[in-house]
Order: C-alpha cells, then structure tokens, then sequence
C-alpha cells in the first residue's frame, strides 16, 4: 500500500512539474525503481530514478524543424510539436518493410505500388523486382556501408492513398528517395509532396509526356520511357487495323470510339498523340466517330462502367473499333461493351498500363485476337545481356518468368539507380539528384552485384559510369527520362500478353502488325 502512495504522489509530482515546465516535453514511464541503473537497464541511456522511485525521461532537445533531428539522431528522426520524436514508421497506407528497418544506420526508401486489387498483377511482380536489386546491393554490403531497407505502401489503385503514402513517407518515416506511382500519380504527388520537400522521386512506370517539362530542380527521374511516340504507334497501329485488316466492305460505316480515363494525364496525354493518326475521313464525321471520358475510380468494381457501355451499346454509335485509354479496367470495360455488342465483335486498342498478366489470365478467350496493345519494347526480345541475366535471376527467386510483365525490369533499375546516386553524392534527396547525373556517361555497368561493386567504388572517387540496366542503357537525358524505347505490339493471346515486335522504331517507321487469327 505504501508504494502504491508513493507512486499516485509521484506521478502528480510529475504532472504538475510538465505543467510549469509547458515548453519540455517529458516521457514517463510508470516503472517503479530504486536507483537509476535499474532505469537505465530497463530504458536505455538518459532514464533515471526519481526522488519518488519511478522512472524518468526528459524530452529531447527542442527543435525547428525535422532537419535538426534528423543531424541529432539520425534517419527517420522529425521535429514534432517542438520536440524530436521517432514516430511508427510502418502505418496504412505504409505497413510493409523489407530489409533490416530497425537498424539505425539503415539507408530507407519508400516504395509506392499498386499492391492489392485488380492491379496487383501489375504492381506486386515490380515490387518483386525491386526486392531482388535490394538483395543485390545489400549482399555487397549495401550502399557505402548502409543496408537498404524498404517501406512499402499499396495504394490499392487510389491516387489519394498515393498521396497519403508519400505524405508519409517523407513527413513521418524521413526517407529521401522514394520509388513508384504511375503518371498521374507521379504529377500530383511530385508538384505536392516530394519537390517542396527536396526528395527523389524515381518512377518506373510512369510514362506521361507531361512529366519530362516538370519544374522539379531535377528531383523527378523515371526508367521508363516518355510516352511520346507511343501516341503515335497506337494511331498509325488502328489505322493500318482499319484499312487493310477489317473487311473491306466495312470500311465506308466503319466508326470508331475513343474511351479517356477522366483526371488523368497519361490517358490525356496519349488521346492528344493518338487521335490525329486515326482516319481522317473517319475522326472528322460525327456520325462514326466519338470520344467520351469514363470515370476514374479503378477497375474491380462491377457496375463503375456501366453509363459508358451503354452510351456505346446505343444503336446510334455501336462502334467497330474501340480505343480505351486508360489502366487495368480497360478489361473491365471491353468484357462489358463485348457483352452488349456481341454481334459486332469490335476490336480493342489499349496502351502499356493495360499490360497486365494477371488480368489477361481471368479474361473470357472470346476477347483473344482482338485486344491489341501498345507498349515500349521489352528488351529480352532484343537477347540484351542485362536483361537476360536479370530475367534468370527473377525466375529462381519467384518461380515465374517476368517477360509477360510490364515495366518489371525498371523497377528493377530503379533501386539500382537509387543506391548508385547515393554512393555518388550522398543520402540527402538533392545529393542523389545530383549523383544521378553521373550515371550516365563512363564506364559500362551492368545490374549484377560485381558490377555494382565496382562502380560504387567510382563513384566513391568522383567518376561516372554508364549504367546499362535489365531494362536497357538507361542515358538520362536533361529531364531525367531514359532515352526512347522502340514501340512493340503486344496481343490478347492464350489467356497472356504476349509481345508480337517492333511496330515503330527509334526512327519512326511504321511496320504493320497484327493481332487478328491469334
């Protein structure tokens, strides 16, 4: 009884002392004790034992901003109400790690992909590959002697979550680099988040134009390429389509409808390069040609499209060839307009974010030979050693090939290009941008753990190196894009997305290509 006293006095001690104090912040634990190494012991360095027997702390040091705390304890440190706090760092959106996070000299970086939903088949084998560079450079003693360790948020398709993630990542967990996100993801959480905040951002996957003109005091970087001559090689792919592939006797009703994800800039950005290599004939007459926008709210959920599905089901558009520029619910969307337009059996033009394996395998086969697609080339058709050594490497730790995944391989890169910019010039956000700029001319390098040991070591010294990723030479050009990829035709083809080849080249020529008696 005499103790339990002892403690109620000395917590109202404590209580009324925080309240003169006001300023301090003061972390108590209730623990009763008798000397201070029994604090100490339990606690760690800078418990003691008060006059009232009970364990005590005083707040740290008072601060202004984040930056304090970080130069004071270290990464993952912030400034919170005047005092520096180690807050939880795995929290929804964000409540994965992989890598040694506990460790206090570990090298953070965030990662923001679509992990859950019907986009998972697109951003779980990228997340995959990331993993896999990760045990690379951490089998080489990591990145100047700092271990990487990864936070990883699903922003389960939502672009708010994208945001609430990199909100998080940056405002709670400190991390400088962070890897992800697609286009439109990438525009607002750039402008928002990370370039007021001077962190990295690295995407691979997002290939809007609009990215590459971004006022980003070269922060934003992508291993994917640009989207400007994608455009092209679907307009120039669907009018080759209608002229010397639909039946002839077809083509002077032939009509034509364009889908555009709504708020979104990569779908935007490619109705801008691809519609004015549609038809003319067709384009400029109203009556078989139309463009609507569709809601963007994600695929997965029955019943989102049904408004557009039936305006084209209508008897006055029922169009012959369909353009659905947008993600994995272009699936959703042709599966739909299928089932009301049965009779026309209309072909589906679809760009690379509809690239995705995991979809194609729940798709009904009555869509197969006519869902064509665009998409930059995959490289391991071109027999590049780079990505062949990376595509052996996926296969023994994951069991799949990753040649029917879109933009796996840059991911892949993009963890190497992160922890390269780092060896460069240092952890900070504005030294790896800075360290990204001399990746890009010297010595060839390829992704495999001798080659990144050695370059780390240049880079240690002041040199450059060329970085031939999995997924091509990756020459950053002065916006941070990687240099263009020729554009490959992929089909809807035994319930897979197997790429056919090249349809526009680096010099853009056209060659013809077809999905259709797949």
């Amino acid at each position: 009884m005499r103790k339990f006293f002892r403690a109620v006095l000395g917590l109202a001690a404590l209580v009324l002392l925080v309240a003169l104090v006001g300023g301090c912040s003061w972390l108590v634990d209730f623990s009763e004790c008798s000397e201070t190494a029994e604090c100490v012991a339990e606690h760690g360095q800078g418990w003691s034992c008060s006059s009232e027997g009970l364990c005590q702390h005083s707040g740290p040091a008072l601060c202004q901003s984040s930056a304090e705390c970080v130069s004071k304890h270290g990464d993952g440190w912030v400034c919170h109400e005047g005092s520096c706090e180690q807050p939880e760092l795995l929290v929804a959106p964000c409540d994965r790690k992989e890598g040694p996070l506990e460790n206090a000299n570990a090298f953070r970086i965030g990662v923001v992909l679509q992990l859950s939903g019907s986009g998972a088949g697109f951003g779980a084998p990228m997340l995959d590959a990331i993993i896999l560079a990760q045990e690379d450079i951490n089998g080489i003693n990591g990145v100047n002697g700092r271990p990487i360790a990864l936070i990883v948020c699903d922003t389960q398709g939502n672009n708010e979550r994208a945001k609430n993630a990199a909100n998080h990542l940056v405002g709670v967990a400190g991390v400088q680099a962070i890897i992800g996100f697609n286009s439109s993801q990438v525009l607002e959480v750039a402008t928002e988040v990370t370039i007021p905040q001077k962190v990295l951002l690295v995407s691979p996957s997002a290939t809007a134009t609009t990215i590459s003109f971004l006022d980003d005091d070269g922060l934003v970087w992508r291993t994917a390429p640009s989207d400007a001559i994608q455009g092209q090689a679907m307009g120039q792919l669907v009018s080759y389509a209608i002229d010397d592939v639909i039946d002839s006797s077809a083509r002077a009703g032939l009509k034509i409808a364009v889908l555009v994800r709504q708020n979104d800039r990569y779908a935007t950005g490619l109705r801008e390069t691809v519609v004015p290599h549609l038809p003319g004939d067709i384009v400029n007459d109203s009556a078989r040609f139309s463009a609507r926008d569709y809601p963007n709210i994600g695929a997965g959920q029955p019943g989102d499209y049904t408004g557009v599905i039936s305006a084209l089901a209508s008897e006055a558009v029922e169009p012959d060839v369909v353009v659905i520029l947008g993600s994995g619910e272009a699936w959703e969307i042709a599966q739909g307009l299928d089932s009301v337009l049965a009779e026309k059996q209309p072909l589906y033009f679809v760009g690379d974010a509809v690239k995705n394996a995991a979809l194609a395998a729940k798709a009904p086969s009555s869509l197969e030979g006519r869902i064509w697609g665009t998409a930059p080339q995959n490289v391991g058709d071109r027999a590049y050693p780079p990505y062949l050594s990376f595509r052996v490497k996926y296969q023994a730790r994951y069991g799949q090939d990753p040649n029917p995944f879109q933009f796996v391989a840059n991911a892949f890169d993009a963890l190497y290009v992160v922890a390269f910019a780092a060896a460069a010039e240092g952890f900070t956000g504005e030294e790896m941008a800075r360290g990204m700029k001399r990746l890009s001319g010297g010595e060839a390098i390829s992704p495999r753990p001798d080659d990144a040991q050695k370059a780390m070591q240049t880079l240690r010294s002041g040199g450059s190196i060329d970085y031939m990723g999995a997924s091509g030479p990756l020459d950053f050009d002065a916006n941070g894009d990687p240099q263009s990829s020729p554009i490959a035709l992929w089909c809807f083809q035994g319930g897979n997305v197997p790429e056919k080849g090249v349809i526009l080249d680096d010099d853009l020529d056209f060659t013809p290509l077809s999905c259709a008696g797949q």
